[in-house]
């Protein structure tokens, strides 16, 4: 948002403080509260109006490490929901037909582009 609607935000906030107090004085006290409250809402409204929202990076690529207890056999697979350090895996070992358990779960970092400007 502009310069002008922030300022008009502010100016209508102020007003709107200054009409809800003054009519606490006056006859019309709830009348007037209620006209100072929502020349407040819309001066709030104008000041808040232009923020954008943070763009929420998804997160960051999981893997998990499963090894055969036998002959040491590693295999890296994509994280799925429930796995867990020493978890026994249903799937057996291609090489020796032997249980797997995860040994792993790592978070795949991805290398910035500050590292290359060093």
């Amino acid at each position: 948002m502009s310069v002008v609607s922030k300022l008009l935000g502010v100016v209508m906030s102020a007003l709107g403080l200054f009409i809800f107090w003054w009519g606490w004085g006056t006859s019309g006290q709830l009348v007037w509260s209620f006209v100072g409250m929502f020349v407040m809402a819309m001066g709030f409204t104008l000041l808040t109006a232009g923020r954008q929202q943070k763009e929420e990076k998804p997160p960051p690529p999981t893997v998990t490490e499963i090894r055969c207890g036998s002959c040491d056999f590693k295999e890296i697979r994509d994280f799925q929901k429930g796995d867990y350090v020493l978890q026994t895996v249903e799937a057996t070992c291609p090489k020796c037909q032997g249980s797997m358990t995860i040994e792993g779960v790592y978070i795949v970092r991805e290398d910035s582009e500050d590292k290359d400007k060093i």
